[in-house]
């Protein structure tokens, strides 16, 4: 079941995010995003996004993937947003002019592909398989009146880019994660990579939105740290660790009198 936030006001927008379980076979993992596109529609969600290599897998040899089913992967998941009429935020290593970049692409109906995001801040796992993405690159789109923005994983790590992000007026970011470690790394990191999302949002005034991986992959684990934190840094939506679990939230498209105070939360 959806955990659902709720702003009253008289039009609502219903975004959410996904905290799946994402193996390292391709095909398996896009059954587990249909699965959970046709849950979100039910709850009347107009906007969905998935994690960090939700496609893949992060802990993959990403030089061996086929790139090829990957595209055609895409070609699917659009023809499911056309039919939910649904945009997806979706995370997927992309491969482009002989370089791999940890990519998160926003598919909109009807539209195709109409931005993209390369990774920033790259792990040394990343810099493995991935190309740096470029600082300056800060994506923003407008959804239903309501303009968003996207990082990745360890960008949550640097307050520039979500900055960046504030400067443009931007009023909700997604991040796309997979927090995979050794089981104890995993334990001791989990409440830090909660925290993150909670200041982004407090210091940028802004909502964030954060999807991340649960399981296991090639012996490296993800707990789950799926949250969504409202611009005062409170905590309005939290996945329980290793559950997969679709949380909700529903804004007003004018969000520029914004005034925490006026509001009533559900939860």
């Amino acid at each position: 079941m959806a955990k659902t936030f709720r702003l009253r006001r008289d039009k609502k927008v219903n975004l959410g995010v996904v905290q799946m379980r994402v193996t390292t076979n391709l095909d398996t993992n896009i059954k587990t995003i249909i699965s959970h596109i046709r849950q979100a529609s039910a709850t009347r969600i107009s906007l969905l996004c998935f994690p960090e290599c939700s496609l893949s897998g992060y802990i993959v040899n990403h030089d061996k993937l086929d790139y090829e089913s990957i595209y055609q992967s895409l070609i699917e998941l659009q023809k499911e947003s056309d039919r939910f009429n649904m945009s997806l935020l979706i995370g997927t290593p992309w491969r482009s002019r002989a370089k791999i970049f940890n990519t998160a692409f926003v598919i909109k109906p009807k539209s195709g592909i109409i931005k993209k995001y390369y990774k920033n801040d790259l792990t040394e796992y990343d810099r493995t398989y991935f190309s740096k993405g470029s600082s300056s690159q800060c994506p923003f789109w407008i959804h239903e009146g309501i303009k968003c923005g996207v990082l990745i994983c360890r960008d949550q790590n640097n307050p520039i880019l979500a900055l960046s992000y504030k400067k443009n007026n931007v009023k909700v970011l997604f991040y796309l994660s997979s927090h995979h470690y050794s089981r104890r790394e995993a334990l001791y990191k989990e409440r830090r990579n909660r925290s993150f999302p909670i200041v982004r949002a407090a210091e940028n005034m802004m909502y964030v939105a954060k999807s991340d991986a649960v399981g296991e992959q090639n012996r490296q684990v993800s707990m789950g740290s799926s949250i969504i934190a409202d611009p005062q840094g409170r905590v309005i939506a939290e996945a329980v660790n290793g559950q997969e679990e679709l949380l909700k939230f529903s804004l007003s498209p004018d969000l520029s009198n914004y005034n925490h105070s006026n509001h009533t939360y559900c939860i």
